[in-house]
């Protein structure tokens, strides 16, 4: 059988063809949020088969919980030890597994992680696959930035992050052409003084179901120190007791207990690039303590050390940017800190053929 042949000929309007008319249902319906189905059965035996060993397998692992669960409650009753600590923390870490890897076969927990859809991190199967990306896909750009633009050592020693920092500080913060994860900067970007004159928002992705209190701090470990021919840190923010967990991620002052107020970023005049770099840190007792840190305590000058040391705290993850100086920060200087604005730079050269007033000097005087 035989079909016509189609031709377009040259110099033949494209109007005379037939237009296809969309509607405003079409559009509509184009624009709703995809949605999980599952594949129909008895069309593909594999695929068929493939879920029955996966559910084999969910209630296997089902059924191994509820004996380590059994055993769990045992142990919680024996008396007090350290050896019931870290038997403890293995058996409630084997059971974290044991859930996760329960359901991380299913066709509809892949599809919504891969399409980020319905990530319910009270599951113990979304805090998992979370915290293997975060492991895998950024953990190291932070390690990488923080090791090349010296954080560590400058402000804390060499550590590995386990929770995600990310800040926000609204439309238009971030330059064209910075590198955006998820919506935020990646860490290391440079800001603009300008967009930073108002607190960000502070978002956390941590791993651990139950509540913990953290400390946030905003240091500037650049600031220049001119009596001692160094550089010293500067305090930006400090808020203690913030209740964080994986369904609990943004940080809430109303929860929190604020110490120092936000201050803007202001890189001086004459000065490289700041690294302005926010910390969260873990407090005593697994995160379970409040802390009380009075403001008489610390001043804008407390080293991010002496903070860790005196309240025992132990810094899980961080972020930071970077800012140097615009005609910005000399307004911020006037409006918002109210204060005349130093300008830094190196020591003219004394030249000694020129007097005081700048001319050459004169090789004889006549008496």
């Amino acid at each position: 059988m035989s079909f016509p042949r189609v031709i377009l000929r040259a110099g033949r309007s494209c109007s005379a063809m037939p237009t296809r008319a969309f509607s405003v249902k079409s559009v509509a319906r184009s624009a709703v949020e995809p949605t999980y189905k599952a594949p129909a059965l008895g069309v593909n035996k594999t695929f068929d088969e493939a879920l029955k060993v996966i559910a084999e397998d969910k209630a296997k692992r089902l059924a191994d919980i509820k004996n380590m669960e059994a055993t769990l409650a045992q142990l919680v009753k024996a008396a007090p030890s350290a050896a019931k600590d870290t038997e403890i923390a293995a058996l409630k870490e084997k059971i974290f597994k044991q859930e996760a890897y329960a359901e991380i076969n299913d066709p509809e927990i892949q599809w919504q992680f891969k399409n980020n859809k319905n990530i319910d991190m009270s599951k113990a199967v979304f805090r998992f696959m979370k915290s293997k990306q975060f492991k895998r896909e950024t953990l190291p750009v932070i390690q990488q930035r923080t090791t090349q633009m010296f954080v560590t050592p400058d402000l804390l020693p060499a550590f590995t992050p386990s929770v995600n920092v990310q800040l926000d500080f609204g439309a238009g913060s971030i330059p064209q052409g910075t590198k955006i994860a998820d919506g935020y900067f990646e860490t290391g970007s440079f800001l603009l003084p300008g967009k930073t004159i108002k607190e960000p928002k502070v978002n956390v992705t941590s791993f651990h179901p139950e509540q913990r209190y953290y400390t946030i701090a905003l240091v500037d470990p650049d600031m220049p120190d001119v009596e001692n021919e160094t550089y010293k840190q500067q305090l930006h923010w400090l808020i203690a007791n913030v209740p964080l967990s994986a369904t609990q991620t943004e940080l809430t002052k109303e929860n929190a207990d604020v110490v120092l107020s936000y201050l803007a970023p202001h890189p001086p005049k004459g000065t490289k690039y700041h690294r302005y770099t926010l910390l969260l840190a873990e407090q005593p007792n697994n995160g379970q303590d409040k802390i009380q840190i009075d403001a008489t305590q610390i001043s804008r000058e407390t080293t991010l050390r002496d903070l860790c040391s005196h309240f025992k705290l132990e810094v899980k993850g961080l972020t930071f940017f970077r800012q140097v100086w615009d005609k910005d920060v000399s307004r911020i200087y006037k409006e918002v800190l109210q204060q005349d604005e130093p300008v830094y730079g190196n020591q003219p050269k004394v030249d000694e053929l020129l007097d005081e007033t700048g001319q050459k000097k004169k090789k004889f005087v006549h008496m």
